[in-house]
């Protein structure tokens, strides 16, 4: 199995196809199955897909601290740099959306061109009833375990309320979560990053052409995160995905698919 180093941190990775990269980061809690149902469809259209799994998620290294925004976008800087790659176009989802915007401020030359899915914008809050969720999966993982919490309230959670009416997305999502080690939520320490910046100040920097998806029965707080960010850089466009909610990519794959392609310039092919 492929790894890339950073520092003590061994990023898990899956690198398949030829053509134009694209580095696909997935969502908090999911890993690189995220993608599993998508990939097809972009791989048709003859792009090289990538698809690590973040720290603390799925095969890659569980540190006890570093889950910064910053510590991310270095560990798939490592990613492009152990592939071999460049710049790449990066696809980021829910929290690799947040990921995908570090890079395109801290690495910019690495990126070619943003696609942004229901993307946590960093430094802003989650809306309350979110918060208060994550605060109740934190509770049960330090008085019940890992699996209780992933079980429990975080399959409740108003996040995926929009989407796991279809049931094999509930399948799918148990799956992945079910695995999810929780090494963020059991870190000795807390991040602290010193910079005197925010994200969303400073969107107006990114120049690539960028992509912002959401669906329409999204969450109120990642629609406004979708909103500012493509209101933010420069002649982003933001789409609205009719009768989908956060978890789009494995609700509607050809579709989600057919509009990153065609945000590359390509077209997918059946």
């Amino acid at each position: 199995m492929p790894y890339a180093q950073n520092d003590d941190v061994e990023i898990h990775y899956e690198d398949e196809g030829a053509g134009r990269a694209v580095l696909l980061i997935h969502g908090h809690t999911l890993d690189r199955r995220a993608w599993d149902w998508i990939a097809p469809a972009l791989g048709q259209s003859g792009l090289r897909l990538i698809r690590p799994d973040l720290r603390g998620h799925g095969r890659s290294t569980r540190p006890d601290r570093g889950y910064h925004w910053s510590h991310h976008a270095a560990d798939m800087t490592a990613v492009l740099d152990a592939v071999g790659v460049d710049r790449a176009a990066v696809v980021g989802y829910s929290l690799g959306g947040g990921v995908a915007l570090e890079m395109a401020l801290t690495v910019p030359e690495r990126v070619g061109s943003l696609v942004l899915l229901s993307p946590v914008l960093p430094d802003r809050p989650f809306e309350e009833v979110f918060f208060a969720n994550l605060r109740e999966v934190a509770r049960v993982i330090r008085a019940e375990g890992v699996a209780a919490a992933m079980r429990g309230p975080w399959l409740e959670s108003p996040l995926w309320a929009g989407s796991v009416i279809d049931l094999r997305v509930r399948q799918k999502i148990d799956e992945i979560v079910a695995e999810f080690p929780g090494a963020e939520y059991l870190a000795t320490e807390r991040d602290h990053v010193e910079r005197d910046w925010i994200v969303p100040d400073r969107l107006g920097e990114i120049e690539v052409p960028t992509l912002v998806m959401v669906g329409e029965n999204e969450m109120a707080g990642f629609r406004r995160f979708a909103e500012e960010a493509a209101s933010g850089i420069p002649d982003a466009r933001l789409e609205v995905l009719p009768d989908l909610g956060h978890v789009h990519l494995l609700q509607a794959p050809d579709r989600v698919a057919r509009k990153i392609v065609e945000h590359l310039g390509k077209q997918v092919t059946a």
